[in-house]
């Protein structure tokens, strides 16, 4: 009986030391830091190429990946609006790459639209403040004196959570 129990504690060794062989053999899809959220993007006119249901797949596949830096997520010198921030010696970098009220607020399409499934609406939560996209940063500091940078409306006058969000 001792020689069964052996034998078997032996076998079993080596199915998973095997098993660890060949996933320590299997290349890392990604580096640690450099993840992808997509890491395969249609070349133009490409779609006109792929079949109907793989062309929605991949739609899917943009419209709740979580965007990364080396994906293109972030938007260090520009506005949720697309115009360059008013200060560029100052880029949207961490710790003020994520703001509330003037955006960027979420990583993916679906972190807002995403009720009843991906696509669909947002919780009353998810609401967007599209004007306040036309500031670099709100922070609401009347000490500062550049426009639309992150206290100071288009007027020059300390702007509100009213003025900034409505």
């Amino acid at each position: 009986m001792q020689s069964f129990l052996y034998h078997f504690d032996f076998h079993r060794l080596r199915i998973v030391c095997g098993a660890l062989a060949l996933v320590a053999s299997f290349p890392l899809q990604a580096q640690i830091g450099a993840e992808k959220a997509v890491p395969y993007h249609l070349q133009d006119g490409q779609e006109y190429q792929v079949s109907l249901t793989s062309l929605l797949e991949h739609g899917r596949k943009l419209f709740v990946a979580n965007w990364t830096k080396p994906d293109g997520g972030g938007r260090p010198l520009t506005k949720g609006t697309g115009s360059p921030v008013a200060d560029p010696s100052s880029p949207l970098v961490f710790p003020r790459n994520f703001n509330r009220i003037s955006g960027p607020d979420a990583n993916s399409c679906a972190g807002c639209h995403n009720s009843p499934v991906a696509g669909g609406n947002g919780d009353i939560v998810a609401n967007v403040f599209v004007l306040g996209q036309r500031f670099d940063f709100a922070t609401f500091d009347a000490g500062e004196s550049i426009v639309t940078k992150g206290g100071v409306d288009e007027s020059g006058k300390h702007a509100n959570l009213q003025q900034i969000a409505n």
